[in-house]
């Protein structure tokens, strides 16, 4: 089996609260890596809107820090199942309470630094007006020379780089905790019913590399009980398409909310 594309659904508000802040950042990393400033403000007004609870959204840091014990707990349990691997799953925990305690430490100055910045203020205010480029602002012909401004990225930078290592290290665990379950999506749709006792907090698809490629994508609905899985097609030019084929894919269900 190739390397899955992961889709993640969210089965609890402190979960889609999670998953927006750390796919900011990585939208942040990306937006570095590959030098487009456009996609660095977008991705900065996302995290702050995460971190200050803007938008409706709940803040972030305090979510992160839960999920954090609440993966520590489910850890202890595993270890006393476990105890050939005690030791390395003891120095996870461990680690899980190193991120936390850089958390607590760093809770305020992210959010004001965020907050703070005139740029970054700027853009979220041009996106409310729905001026997505910034035009009445002059953006687009400031923007180079504000981005040729190092000093500007890396301070944000060196302020999320614990946060960034911490939702790292937690996403990762998450998407590693439990095993793949091979479905087949029987005329496009699938029907899932969870347990009432799992607690479950997060909902992974995946699907092959080709398959999203040729436009296959997932479309979820429902709540903690039960899911509804329809697959539909998004082709180049053409209104989204509900597939009638049979979908094979894979799913993991991860029980910490």
């Amino acid at each position: 089996m190739s390397e899955l594309i992961r889709f993640s659904f969210p089965l609890s508000q402190r979960m889609q609260t999670f998953l927006q802040l750390q796919e900011g950042l990585q939208c942040l990393e990306d937006a570095v890596r590959s030098e487009q400033p456009y996609l660095w403000l977008q991705a900065c007004t996302d995290i702050r809107a995460s971190l200050c609870g803007e938008q409706g959204r709940k803040p972030a840091l305090p979510e992160v820090v839960v999920l954090l014990e609440s993966m520590q707990g489910h850890l202890k349990k595993l270890a006393s199942e476990h105890p050939r691997f005690e030791a390395a799953i003891t120095a996870s925990c461990d680690d899980i309470k190193r991120h936390v305690e850089i958390l607590q430490a760093t809770s305020n100055r992210i959010p004001e630094m965020l907050t703070g910045d005139a740029l970054i203020g700027g853009y979220l205010n041009a996106l409310k007006k729905q001026d997505w480029l910034g035009h009445k602002m002059g953006l687009p012909q400031a923007l180079s020379a504000l981005w040729a401004n190092r000093e500007r990225r890396q301070q944000l930078h060196d302020q999320l780089g614990g946060l960034q290592e911490a939702t790292g290290v937690l996403y990762r665990m998450l998407h590693d905790y439990v095993g793949w379950e091979a479905r087949a999506a029987q005329g496009g749709g699938d029907q899932l019913t969870l347990e009432r006792e799992g607690g479950f907090g997060l909902l992974i698809i995946g699907l092959e590399p080709d398959q999203v490629s040729q436009g296959i994508m997932p479309d979820l609905s429902g709540n903690r009980i039960a899911v509804r899985v329809r697959f539909q097609s998004w082709a180049p030019g053409k209104s989204i398409r509900q597939l009638e084929d049979d979908v094979p894919y894979h799913m993991m269900l991860v029980p910490v909310s």
